[in-house]
């Protein structure tokens, strides 16, 4: 060995080189915070990528797809605890290594968009995070939350805003930038255009949005998703019936029917009307909207988009495993109208099955009719005639089920024509005067009566309806309670006196 071979050595207590090292605050990984964006914050003030500065070539390539934080290969974690002396722990914290499967749908970008269901070739891009401008403007160091990189999230789980996932100003989507990147890492601003999106205007979230999307959040991790009305489900079968869900609203369904109900469910959550729905958000309010009140506001929505029947809605999904395919097509099946025993059914379900017009017929003679009243009475009979729950078809013309009961049973007995009649309010001379000593017979100490009680009185004596102006002329006429003094209004102003 020659002289400039030799080099001096320094050796140091073994307890000295293994004690972790502490980092500064500003680098030092934050709760939540994705694992990516911390590598990019910790080797920004060198100026290098973290590939270049803490990986070596055999961890590279275990890191080259933009995913590959989500769950890190030990090798790369070992690396890392080597390079930035972190405990193992708390690196994988930074990650989704504690889910039970692999997460692969959760990278997809807006993963329950329209796009996904109505493009031929669905883009999958990877790397797509959406951002908060809110928590942005809180943080001292702004980094990128690990639930951000969700790609079914919607809203920021603190604030209850809606995610920004594109630049407002050139529409660039927003990336977490890949390891091998060793620009300044500053996850406020677009990459692009430098914008700063802390100045992005935010939207709130209807509550049963947020209220669905944190119900998911907490039973992620375990696999496991409490659903309101079906119970515990698995994290796959979830997610396939979602996918089959918003596939019966956006494959093979009309625009104007669509319009009818994302009207329906912007009033029931209270939000501005949804449009054509082309993000996460969107489609998680129809899910928030229909796990809400399930089966009930499904079968609703089935019927309003006409969507074909549920075995025929189970074929668009070929790739699912038997068993899935079997807890969603049983799950889909509860929600239609028409999987209903024999012994339910009412004593006027004969007269509805035996119709000479079909629900089709009976839609376009709804369209031929001049009156709005008939008109509604022919699409809600139409809907039952093919199999909807009454329930749901009262639901989907904005009555009581009460009144389309009614409807029916007053077709069942004099036929469709009656069915969409309104009742005309004439009683005969006989029936008038029974009704009369029946009012007159009431005490008049007792509180004076209401008119849907002389209404329901001449429903069960005579099965006719009466209006509520035919009901009061009767309590004003016969009734034995003092008529009310109307007085009269004090005039507020004062008459003119003319010279």
């Amino acid at each position: 060995m020659s002289p400039a071979e030799i080099y001096e050595v320094e050796f140091l207590d073994a307890e000295i080189v293994s004690a972790p090292r502490s980092l500064p605050a500003r680098v030092a990984p934050i709760p939540d915070e994705a694992l990516a964006s911390w590598l990019l914050r910790f080797t920004e003030p060198f100026g290098v990528s973290p590939e270049a500065l803490l990986l070596g070539d055999g961890e590279i390539g275990l890191t080259r797809h933009p995913d590959w934080w989500r769950k890190p290969d030990p090798l790369v974690v070992a690396a890392l605890v080597h390079g930035t002396g972190v405990s193992g722990e708390l690196i994988r914290s930074l990650s989704f290594n504690d889910w039970t499967d692999d997460g692969h749908d959760d990278a997809v970008p807006e993963r329950f968009s329209r796009q996904r269901f109505t493009a031929e070739r669905p883009l999958h891009q990877t790397g797509r995070i959406g951002v908060c401008p809110d928590c942005f403007a809180e943080d001292e160091a702004p980094y990128v939350r690990r639930t951000w990189t969700l790609g079914w999230l919607a809203a920021c789980p603190r604030h209850g805003t809606l995610l920004v996932r594109a630049c407002p100003q050139c529409g660039a989507k927003l990336r977490l930038p890949a390891l091998s990147c060793g620009e300044h890492f500053a996850p406020d601003r677009c990459r692009r255009c430098a914008h700063r999106l802390t100045h992005t205007a935010t939207l709130l979230a209807p509550e049963p949005v947020l209220r669905f999307q944190r119900r998911m959040i907490e039973s992620r991790p375990a696999g496991v998703v409490d659903l309101p009305e079906i119970g515990k489900i698995g994290w796959p079968v979830a997610t396939a019936l979602f996918d089959a869900l918003l596939g019966a609203v956006w494959i093979d369904t009309k625009q104007a029917a669509r319009d009818v109900l994302f009207a329906r469910i912007a009033r029931d959550l209270g939000t501005a009307p949804l449009g054509e729905p082309a993000d996460s958000y969107q489609s998680l309010a129809i899910l928030a909207w229909m796990f809400e009140a399930w089966p009930a506001r499904t079968q609703a929505a089935l019927a309003m988009l006409h969507a074909v029947r549920p075995r025929r809605q189970m074929l668009r999904w070929p790739n699912l495993d038997p068993a899935t395919r079997y807890k969603v097509g049983a799950l889909f099946l509860t929600a239609w109208p028409d999987e209903r025993k024999d012994g339910e059914r009412g004593w006027w379900r004969a007269w509805i099955d035996n119709l000479p017009q079909t629900g089709e017929e009976l839609r376009a003679q709804a369209i031929r009719e001049r009156l709005p009243h008939r008109r509604a009475r022919l699409m809600a009979i139409a809907d039952v005639r093919e199999g909807l729950s009454v329930e749901a078809a009262a639901e989907v013309a904005d009555v009581r089920p009460r009144t389309l009961y009614r409807w029916i049973k007053r077709g069942a007995r004099g036929g469709l024509e009656a069915a969409l009649e309104r009742p005309s309010g004439q009683l005969s001379g006989l029936q008038a005067a029974q009704l009369a000593e029946w009012i007159a017979a009431a005490s008049p100490d007792e509180p004076r009566w209401r008119v849907n009680r002389v209404q329901n009185e001449a429903l069960r004596r005579f099965r006719a309806e009466i209006t509520i102006y035919v009901a009061d002329r009767l309590l004003r006429m016969h009734g034995p309670w003092r008529r009310r003094r109307i007085l009269l209004r004090r005039r507020l102003t004062v008459a003119p006196v003319y010279d």
